[in-house]
C-alpha cells in the first residue's frame, strides 16, 4: 500500500556524462514492503512530483535506489543534480507494478532502452535471490544504448550472470564507435533475430516510446498474446 515516507541521501554516484545512482536511507518509516517492478514518486516540489522506479530488490527494505537521467534538465533532474549526502527526501511508494513478473515458469524477456533498464535491475536481483523454483525461471535481458560512454551496470549484470546460468543479457549500440565489438544496432532487430520462440515466452518493455511501440507491434504480428506483454514508458 502506497506511503509518504521520509527519506535520507546517504550515497549519490554520477555513472556516466548524464545518469546518477542515488541511494536513499528511509527515515520514516524505517523499512518498506514493495514488489520488485514498482515505482516511488518522488515529491520535488508543491505541485511537482515525478514517478521512478525502485532499482534496488524487495529485500534491501530499508534502501532505495534510484537511476536518474538528468540530460532533460527539467525540474526533476535538477532536483537530483542539486540533492548531497545527508539531506531528506519524500516520496509516496510503492506505487505502479506494470512490470512486475507474472508467477508463471515462461521465459521472461526484458527490452529496455536507456534507464529503463532501471525496474529490471530490481527484479532480476529479486529472482536470482528467490526461491530455488523461481530462480530457475529463464530470465532474458536486452538493453539498448547510444554509445560507449553510456555503458554503466556492465559489471553488474556480468556477475549475477556468473551466479545464475538461468540469466543471460545482450548489450546493443546504436551509434558505437569503430573499437565497438559487441553488438550494434537497435534492441528490436536483436529481439526478433534471437528470440525464435516469442509466443511462449513473456515481454516486459520499458524505454522509450518508439521502441516500445515497435517492438510491441512485431511481437503482436507474431501471435504473441497481448496480454504476454507488459509495458511502461520510462521517458
Amino acid at each position: 500500500m502506497a506511503q509518504k515516507i521520509t527519506l535520507e541521501v546517504v550515497k549519490k554516484e554520477q555513472v556516466t556524462g548524464h545518469v546518477y545512482f542515488v541511494t536513499f536511507r528511509l527515515v520514516s518509516p524505517p523499512s518498506i514492503e514493495f514488489r520488485a517492478g514498482q515505482n516511488m514518486m518522488l515529491m520535488i516540489a508543491p505541485g511537482i512530483n515525478r514517478t521512478m522506479s525502485i532499482a534496488s530488490p524487495p529485500n534491501q527494505n530499508n534502501e532505495l535506489l534510484m537511476i536518474h537521467d538528468v540530460s532533460p534538465m527539467g525540474p526533476g533532474s535538477k532536483w537530483t543534480l542539486g540533492l548531497h549526502v545527508g539531506d531528506s527526501a519524500t516520496i509516496v511508494a510503492p506505487t505502479g507494478g506494470a512490470l512486475s513478473f507474472d508467477p508463471s515458469p515462461k521465459k521472461k524477456v526484458m527490452i529496455a532502452t536507456g534507464t529503463g533498464v532501471a525496474p529490471f535491475h530490481a527484479m532480476i536481483l529479486d529472482y536470482a535471490n528467490g526461491s530455488a523454483e523461481r530462480a530457475k525461471t529463464q530470465l532474458v535481458l536486452y538493453w539498448g544504448l547510444r554509445h560507449e560512454e553510456d555503458v554503466y551496470w556492465k559489471e553488474e549484470f556480468d556477475r549475477i550472470s556468473s551466479l545464475n546460468p538461468f540469466f543471460t543479457w545482450r548489450l546493443i549500440l546504436s551509434k558505437p564507435g569503430d573499437g565497438w565489438i559487441g553488438l550494434r544496432g537497435h534492441v528490436t532487430e536483436h529481439v526478433i533475430k534471437q528470440e525464435t520462440n516469442p509466443e511462449v515466452s513473456e515481454f516486459y518493455l520499458c524505454g522509450n516510446k518508439a521502441m516500445i511501440e515497435e517492438v510491441r507491434e512485431v511481437l503482436l504480428g507474431r501471435n504473441v498474446p497481448k496480454e504476454q506483454i507488459k509495458t511502461e514508458l520510462f521517458y
